[in-house]
């Protein structure tokens, strides 16, 4: 991928959040354009800002129906990569992601480069 990637972050703790963006922009080559805390400020956003990549928490206040949310960012957006992030165990965060469609998952504690490293591959073309 040519130039910024940019990223949009949906998770209802204003720590992860703060968190993600810090590091997410610190190598100069991501820019979060996004940073919500429910599933129907994701869908808002993500038709406003069509970013290359959502990272998405699997566990929000307002969604019933994960798998739903997905549905309809899908639909707003069709071009972003969705990642899922959690707490939960990654055996577990996998098997969440596989079910419902999305493009990558990734567990809430990682290293910042670790962290990086989940964008871009979600948004790099497929070898």
């Amino acid at each position: 991928m040519d130039g910024t990637i940019r990223v949009a972050v949906c998770d209802d703790a204003l720590a992860v959040k703060l968190f993600f963006r810090q590091v997410l922009e610190e190598d100069g080559d991501i820019e979060v354009v996004s940073s919500t805390s429910t599933g129907r400020e994701a869908v808002d956003e993500l038709g406003r800002h069509r970013p290359h990549a959502l990272l998405l928490d699997l566990v929000l206040p307002d969604v019933a129906d994960p798998g739903e949310l997905v549905r309809q960012l899908r639909e707003r957006s069709p071009a972003t990569a969705i990642v899922l992030i959690s707490n939960m165990p990654p055996s577990d965060l996998r098997k969440h992601a596989e079910r419902l469609g999305a493009d990558g998952w990734m567990p809430k504690a990682q290293k910042p480069e670790q962290l990086r490293a989940a964008v871009r591959d979600a948004v790099a073309p497929p070898a």
